[in-house]
Formats: structure tokens, C-alpha cells, sequence
């Protein structure tokens, strides 16, 4: 529609339409149930008042201001819209400020969200765990993981103290890990990285949606700068209404326990800029509870079982054996500092995409025991007991001279 050549046209409807009783009872009405609007039109009318040295009079500036007209008739079109956005249709032009979206939340102190893990073993076998995360700056994560309903274990990583706790409740045992300067600081479950990683790359708008209640918009990338690796896709989700994240997504298929397995992760059910009880990140462990020590239980073997009789090493095997204990620990070592340009040195090989070194990331060594062989092969099986997010995982890793690089580097059973 052409806009007319002066504003005589708005002045006039407003003078009839606010003049209505019916209309300004619909926008007292209105006003009520959009505080955010009328504070905006308040300080505005305020600081014109102020200019003018007059009192302040809101409803006076809003019916005779040339500039607040104006902004009247925008609260008359935002309640008409709003009105017909009650009843499905949607709010034109309304959208997420995209380069906005990290700042809101880069300084927020605490929060809370949900974390669940999908791994789709066969079509009637499912592995599903959740995690309850509680982020607090001035006293460090909590974590409570779920495994098929049940209480599984309780993370806490306080830096401010350098130690860290897991508490497991059905085996009623406990681990207390002390923590380095840089272990303490790189060991946060905090969706912020995720949010820096897609907003910082290359990403597509995909359009929008509804996640519980709320009116989401959402950006996707499939670059491996971003997802750590080809072939998974990460997704963040955006309320419109306040531009706070909603839900971060990652799915695709990546290698677990053998064979490349449709994964998903998500993040959800964000709360931000919330007071969180400080006794949440206050350990209470039961006196019936075992403490075991780390890097010292020593485990029966699992996945796979290989058994072989001692066998009386030569020198240059021991000193081999020495060797390949030290790539295993030093791998195991880089997940838990979250050192992934460490990592790929040591394993050149393996490209871990964004869902396995969120899951591998910030894991405790439990154990690494002798490295054997089994009869004359040149592989080296490392048996470890390590601590994950969602799993105490007990394997062999497997680690192999490489006459190319004339160094060992680790082959698989991770």
C-alpha cells in the first residue's frame, strides 16, 4: 500500500481509535498483559517529558505527541497482531537476532539444563541415558546421570577447590580425583562452548518451530570445523520471544563399540541466569560408601576377555611395554584435560566429531594395568578402566609400532 504524503492520515485514526471507549479499554487490557511494551513507551515518554521540563504524563504524551503517536499506533498493531498470533497466525517479520544470541548468556553466572544420549544399536535396542547439569561460576558443575530411570551417578567438578567427585549410589563407591590449574578450568559441562562453536561458523537458517510451548527459530551446520567431523549435523534452537537458546542438537552416525551407529545428543530445558542453592555442589556421601582410589582399583577385564599365562619379558619387551603404557596414558590423559590437539597427535588417525569428545571429554582414569600381547603379534593390548559421562568403561586399547612415524600409536579399543 502507498503510504500518503503526511501523517495526517495517523493522526486522524488515532484521534478516532483511541477516542473509542472500547478501544482504550481493549488497550488498558492490553497494556496489562505487555508490561514490556508500556515500560518502553514509559521511559520514552518520560525522557521526552524530562526534555520539555513538563510532568509526566503517559497517557497525555501517548494522545497528543506526534512521536508517541506514532508509537501508540504500534502498540495498537502489536495488539492486533498478537490477537491473531492467539489464534495460529503468525507474527510477520518477527525473528532472532542472531549475533546477539551468545551475549546474552556469555556473562550469566548460573544455570541448569537437561542432557540426553541416544545410541541406536539395533531396531529394538536402544542405549538412553539423561543428565541433570547445574553450571555455577562461583562453585563449579553438578551433574546427575540417568540410566534407564535410575540414578546412575552424581559428577561434581568444583575448581575453586581443584577436586572433583563421582558418587556412585548403587554400588555405593565413590572417586575423589585432585585436580591440576588446568583441569580445574577446562572441565565445565558448559553448553556456552556448543553456542560459540555454531554462532562462530558456517551455519543455514532452517526456519521455525514450537519446543514445548515455545516459538523457536533454529540455525543448522553440517561444516566439521563446527561438528568435529563429516557426516553429523548440529542444530540450535532460539526462543524468539527472548533470543535465549532452547535446545542444541547433534545427530549422525559415528563409531561405537565396533560399528558406525546412529547417535543423537541434545541439550534442552535451559534455565538461565538462575540462584542455585550453594549445598548442591556440596558432596554428600554416605559413611556406608567405599572410596576407591584412582589409577590404583584394579578390575576384572572386560570387552573383550583375553587371557594369557605371564610370559618373562625380555629387556627391549619391558622397555616397549614401558613405551606403550605411556601413548595409553597419555591419550587417556588428553580426554581428560579435553586437549584434543594433543589427542590427535597421539592418534592421528581418529577424528573425533562434537558428540564423542563431549562424551569422552572430562573422563577419569580409574586404571591402566600391563600392556600383553597374545602370541607373536606385534599388537600391544592395554587393559583401562576409565569413567565416562554415562558409563564405567573397561577395555583393552590396542596399540601397534609404526615404522613409518617410528613411534606407537594406538589402533583401536577405545
Amino acid at each position: 500500500m502507498k503510504r500518503p504524503e503526511n501523517d495526517k492520515w495517523l493522526d486522524d485514526a488515532l484521534a478516532e481509535t483511541i477516542g473509542s471507549e472500547k478501544t482504550e479499554s481493549n488497550f488498558e487490557k492490553w497494556k496489562q498483559e505487555h508490561p514490556e511494551a508500556v515500560e518502553m513507551l514509559t521511559s520514552r515518554a518520560s525522557r521526552q517529558a524530562s526534555a520539555s521540563k513538563r510532568p509526566l504524563d503517559i497517557r497525555r504524551t501517548i494522545m497528543r505527541s506526534p512521536i508517541t503517536k506514532l508509537a501508540a499506533a504500534v502498540v495498537i498493531i502489536i495488539a492486533v497482531v498478537a490477537a491473531l498470533n492467539h489464534f495460529g497466525s503468525p507474527i510477520a517479520g518477527t525473528s532472532v537476532a542472531w549475533g546477539d544470541v551468545f551475549e546474552q548468556v556469555e556473562n550469566i553466572s548460573a544455570l541448569t539444563f537437561e542432557t540426553t544420549v541416544e545410541i541406536t544399536f539395533s531396531k529394538t535396542e536402544k542405549f538412553l541415558a539423561k543428565e541433570d547439569v547445574y553450571v555455577a561460576g562461583d562453585y563449579g558443575t553438578r551433574s546427575n546421570i540417568y540410566r534407564n530411570g535410575e540414578l546412575f551417578l552424581i559428577k561434581y567438578r568444583l575448581p575453586n577447590k581443584k577436586v572433583a567427585y563421582q558418587i556412585q549410589p548403587k554400588e555405593k563407591r565413590y572417586v575423589r580425583f585432585d585436580l591440576s590449574d588446568e583441569e580445574a578450568g577446562n572441565g565445565t559441562d558448559d553448553p556456552r562452548q556448543w553456542l560459540e562453536k555454531i554462532l562462530s561458523g558456517d551455519y543455514v537458517e532452517i526456519g521455525t518451530g514450537n519446543i514445548n510451548g515455545i516459538d523457536v527459530e533454529g540455525i543448522e551446520s553440517q561444516d566439521p570445523q563446527v561438528t568435529g567431523s563429516e557426516g553429523m549435523t548440529m542444530r540450535l534452537w532460539v526462543a524468539v520471544e527472548t533470543n535465549l537458546p532452547v535446545r542444541i542438537e547433534i545427530e549422525g552416525e559415528s563409531w561405537e563399540s565396533g560399528k558406525i551407529r546412529p547417535q543423537k545428543f541434545i541439550m534442552d530445558n535451559f534455565q538461565w541466569d538462575v540462584e542455585l542453592d550453594p549445598t548442591l555442589f556440596e558432596p554428600d556421601i554416605p559413611d556406608d560408601y567405599t572410596q576407591i582410589q584412582p589409577q590404583t582399583q584394579i578390575q576384572p577385564q572386560k570387552e573383550p576377555e583375553v587371557k594369557e599365562p605371564p610370559k618373562n619379558l625380555s629387556d627391549d619387551e619391558k622397555r616397549e611395554q614401558n613405551a606403550v603404557k605411556e601413548v595409553a596414558r597419555a591419550l587417556f590423559q588428553a580426554c581428560a584435560s579435553k586437549s584434543w590437539d594433543e589427542f590427535s597427535k597421539i592418534w592421528p588417525g581418529l577424528s573425533l566429531n562434537m558428540m564423542q569428545k563431549n562424551y569422552l571429554g572430562g573422563l577419569e582414569i580409574i586404571h591402566i594395568g600391563e600392556p600383553f600381547r597374545t602370541d607373536d603379534s606385534a599388537t600391544w593390548h592395554v587393559p583401562y578402566e576409565i569413567e565416562l559421562k554415562f558409563e564405567t568403561r573397561k577395555r583393552n586399547l590396542r596399540i601397534r609400532y609404526d615404522e613409518a612415524t617410528q613411534r606407537y600409536i594406538p589402533r583401536g579399543g577405545l
